[in-house]
């Protein structure tokens, strides 16, 4: 019986005093997590996502994230969704993919993305030509606005008119709004971002940016994750998460700012170790930061991978369906996006309405009863709130690469079913950490009783362990013993609840 089960039943367990339990203390029972739905993904992106975990052999879960979050960072400059009247937003998507060493989380990432990382590599080749093209233009403005000055300088003692004066004025002004800009840098992409970082590329580079890492350690350890910086770093990337207009507030003259209609998607791959401490870290959950993530852990195929049967001459570049994809995400990536005077993203608005509006509501609906006191969500709420929007974004993102110009109900109805994979995986990863949590502390109170000559009574709560000393958290944990074989009950108060315990006598 689980602590959960304890709780449910209250605090008299079924056992009777001086019941004798000889078997060791089991590990409660584990649900098993749900497979990730591929076919959800739809015909270009989940076709792409099976040949792909298949070539590089690789969890299909952490190949359906690769390619879904690919498709958000192509998609989300183009345009953003409205959910009926409850408002609209963005289309980017943020996941964590959690894999061990040799997991071959580079390789997967290097092919989803490899439409975007050609897009850069020619770039690279344009940008020196560029980069020479503006410090030309740079020197010509500069000698023409020189001269402007120079020869209005009076000459002599003579003063300048004001007629002469604002003629100067009106002549810089224009010569000021045609000074040259440098080249954006050929990268769309970035890994290890500070928030003056994030900024300054989305100022001066492309307004629609990725946070990508196969190796994420190197983000949330980096230089925009330390003490002084995190939260910065972390408030940026929300508000981009958001929709909403970033700021950065410097001391100095034209260090500040406000960026609006600026878009980024994120996916970042992590190591189990480096996972539990980002998963439990208080700021990452205290300010909605990680549940604005759509998360996958799968088992390892590690010891599985095996090239027997396979035909070396068949590898993911000859595959008709990554073929596909990568021509889909070819076309949106390098399609204009559509700027005003500012640089910022004016993207179309692609419309949840009618029978695929119907269809969302629903799946809002059925998520938030099951984020209520007794709902399978209620663990995970931070996760189920943002879970209907994902769903929307999503859903969009799925009908743009198919070629749809908004959700349809099959677009609403396939996000639908990832979102519950999500949500489902999410549910279970945190009642597991939950469990393991308490039977640790079940069996560190065993060890106390142990040491403390193997019996406890009610009365002595006071003398144990700082965490344990209230009724309230030492019972339970003590039914879980009792009900494990490790103690017995050995006397009941006069209402019938167990007043005293001791070590089970095994026969």
């Amino acid at each position: 019986m689980t602590l959960a089960a304890v709780r449910e039943q209250g605090e008299q367990p079924p056992e009777r005093a001086g019941s004798i339990h000889p078997a060791p203390l089991p590990l409660a029972e584990r649900e098993t997590a749900p497979a990730y739905p591929l076919e959800a993904l739809g015909p270009v992106l989940g076709e792409a996502a099976e040949r792909l975990a298949y070539h590089v052999q690789t969890p299909p879960g952490m190949a359906g994230q690769s390619v879904l979050a690919a498709a958000a960072l192509a998609v989300q400059g183009l345009v953003d969704v409205a959910r009926g009247p409850h408002g609209s937003g963005p289309v980017s998507l943020f996941f964590l993919s959690i894999a061990g060493s040799g997991e071959r989380k580079s390789s997967l990432d290097r092919l989803a993305l490899a439409p975007i990382r050609d897009m850069e590599a020619e770039k690279r080749q344009r940008h020196p030509e560029e980069l020479a093209d503006y410090k030309a233009r740079r020197e010509a403005w500069e000698m023409r606005r020189d001269s402007l000055v120079s020869s209005a300088k009076p000459k002599g003692r003579q003063p300048m008119s004001e007629g002469e004066a604002a003629y100067l004025q009106e002549t810089l002004a224009a010569i000021d709004a045609e000074e040259p800009q440098p080249p954006p840098t050929p990268s769309m992409t970035f890994s290890e971002p500070t928030a003056e970082g994030i900024y300054r590329h989305l100022q001066h580079n492309h307004p629609s940016a990725g946070l990508f890492s196969d190796e994420g350690v190197g983000f949330f350890g980096g230089h925009g994750m330390s003490e002084e910086g995190r939260g910065r770093t972390v408030a940026m990337v929300s508000k981009l998460w958001d929709g909403d207009p970033i700021t950065r507030t410097r001391g100095a003259a034209g260090d500040s700012g406000v960026l609006a209609g600026r878009r980024l998607s994120a996916h970042l791959m992590l190591q189990p170790v480096v996972a539990a401490k980002v998963l439990g870290d208080p700021l990452l959950q205290g300010q909605g930061f990680l549940a604005r993530f759509l998360i996958v852990q799968e088992p390892s195929l590690v010891g599985q991978r095996l090239l027997k049967g396979r035909d070396p001459s068949q590898g993911p570049h000859h595959d008709p369906a990554i073929a596909r994809y990568w021509s889909a995400l070819s076309e949106l990536i390098r399609t204009p996006l559509e700027l005003n005077d500012n640089g910022s993203i004016t993207p179309r608005l692609a419309k949840i309405e009618g029978e695929a509006y119907a269809a969302w509501a629903r799946l809002h609906d059925a998520i938030e009863v099951q984020s209520g006191e007794e709902g399978r969500f209620r663990d995970v709420r931070p996760f189920a709130s943002k879970a209907a929007e994902n769903a929307a974004r999503i859903a969009t993102v799925l009908a743009l690469v198919e070629g749809e110009p908004a959700p349809t109900v099959a677009h609403i109805e396939r996000a639908g079913r990832l979102v519950a994979y999500y949500l489902e995986s999410m549910a279970i990863r945190t009642a597991e950490a939950r469990q393991d949590a308490e039977e640790l502390q079940a069996r560190d109170l065993l060890e106390w009783i142990k040491a403390h000559g193997g019996r406890l009574a009610a009365q002595d709560f006071k003398r144990l362990p700082s965490e344990y000393r209230s009724a309230k958290k030492a019972r339970p944990l003590l039914a879980f013993l009792v009900n494990s074989g490790h103690l017995q009950i050995d006397g009941n108060s006069p209402r019938g609840i167990p007043a005293s315990w001791r070590l089970a006598v095994e026969v």
